[in-house]
């Protein structure tokens, strides 16, 4: 899969630049794809039932999966924005690849939303005749507005390595040096607005939770500001494993002094949203179990199930002991291990946030919820309780969804140049037309 930057000198990408173990890297995904969309096809025949999905449990595996996402996309642009905005030259190297980190994990979250609607054909209506007070819209126009900036943002950066190359994509922006100076200050008031409009969008999706008063295990102001600190967590975990793979796999170069700093930035993420964050959240509810809470939020606080283990100590501990020895952060296997780990953790907690946060209706007084045939609970009408598995279908279009934001990366690498040539003279002078 290495690259080489003669590959791409009008813009086009060719299957034959890759290497054996690229064009088997993009076979698996194109078949991971395709097997995605045959599943899609027969769930929108079957309808939703052919989910786990029920009343009881509203939202599953594509919901917990968007949360994810949002949240990888919404912490890497965080990280790779945050040093164009400081004026930071330690992290430039990572700046273009972060946002195409972050493009890749917005259009696999924003795609998410399609197949957890039971007629997708019907999304034109967030267009039409949105209703403003509901979260869902606001959120839907965040993700929409945040993938559009995503692609001019990560054009910004590029335009004038392409135009260098000759490419196509530059858009007949020339390679100045009058025009890098110009782009550098534009990236700076791109950073300055990419910065808010991430928190924004990981907040809109925290507080669609938070606003939940039906749930007690929800309703809390820590939800957002929770939500944000496992984006960091999650987002920088994700550029770390993905810098080192690309690092080995292709021509990009990860610095290792940089990647010891950002490990040490994410063991410090990780101790303030697992520990912390997690001792703000507890102490409140356990003080108001007298008012019934606790009852209620026990098995989404305190582990009654192994998904809090697996986040907590797998996803936690373990990436904190890894990266808090200087000698181990220093290596380049603890490094990856932590990120895969802290992101690992990141997945069960959403698991643990929507599985088990809608296993117990918060009905005391009405005789249930209606789910229709609802095996293994002694009933096949009425339920305020259940267990969600998902099915094979949801979990197979998860995976083409995932793998087509792998995609994205996977060609991102080729086609745009994620390493910053701006040490090299320009081509030509800044005078003229140029843009």
């Amino acid at each position: 899969m290495a690259a080489d930057t003669s590959a791409d000198r009008g813009g086009i990408l060719a299957v034959d630049s890759f290497g054996t173990l690229g064009k088997v890297w993009l076979g698996f995904l194109g078949l991971l794809i395709l097997g995605g969309a045959v599943a899609w096809f027969q769930q929108i025949q079957l309808g939703l039932a052919a989910t786990g999905m029920r009343n009881v449990f509203s939202w599953g595996l594509y919901i917990m999966l968007f949360v994810l996402f949002v949240g990888l996309s919404a912490g890497g642009l965080i990280i790779s924005s945050a040093p164009k905005f400081f004026h930071s030259d330690k992290y430039e190297s990572l700046a273009r690849f972060g946002v195409l980190l972050s493009l890749g994990c917005i259009a696999v979250a924003g795609l998410m939303i399609l197949p957890d609607l039971g007629r997708p054909g019907r999304i034109y209506q967030f267009i039409t005749s949105p209703d403003v007070r509901s979260p869902m819209v606001w959120d839907f126009t965040i993700v929409l507005l945040y993938g559009l900036f995503n692609v001019g943002y990560l054009w910004l950066l590029t335009r004038r390595d392409l135009a260098a190359r000759g490419s196509s994509l530059a858009l007949g922006v020339k390679d100045t040096i009058a025009g890098r100076k110009r782009d550098r200050k534009l990236a700076f008031w791109s950073a300055a607005f990419a910065l808010p409009l991430a928190v924004m969008l990981h907040s809109v999706t925290g507080w669609i939770f938070a606003t939940q008063m039906g749930r007690g295990d929800w309703f809390s102001p820590l939800v957002a500001p929770t939500f944000i600190a496992k984006a960091l967590v999650s987002g920088l975990g994700l550029l770390l494993v993905a810098a080192i793979a690309a690092d080995r796999l292709t021509n990009f170069e990860f610095d290792a002094e940089l990647r010891t700093r950002l490990g040490k930035f994410l063991g410090v993420f990780l101790a303030i949203h697992v520990v912390y964050l997690l001792a703000a959240e507890r102490l409140p509810h356990a003080w108001a179990s007298n008012f019934e809470f606790w009852a209620i939020t026990s098995g989404f606080l305190i582990g009654d199930t192994s998904y809090f283990w697996l986040w907590t100590v797998v996803g936690g501990a373990i990436p904190i002991a890894l990266l808090a020895i200087p000698s181990l952060r220093k290596q380049a296997w603890a490094v990856l291990v932590a990120g895969g780990l802290a992101v690992f953790g990141v997945v069960f907690e959403g698991v643990r946030l929507i599985f088990v946060g809608y296993e117990s209706v918060n009905i005391s007084l009405a005789p249930g919820v209606s789910v229709g045939d609802y095996g293994g609970l002694g009933s096949t009408v009425w339920a305020v309780t259940g267990v969600y598995t998902p099915t094979l279908i949801e979990i197979v279009v998860a995976a083409g969804l995932m793998a087509f934001g792998a995609l994205i990366v996977t060609l991102g690498l080729r086609i745009v140049p994620v390493q910053s040539q701006s040490v090299r003279e320009p081509t030509m002078t800044d005078g003229g037309t140029e843009k």
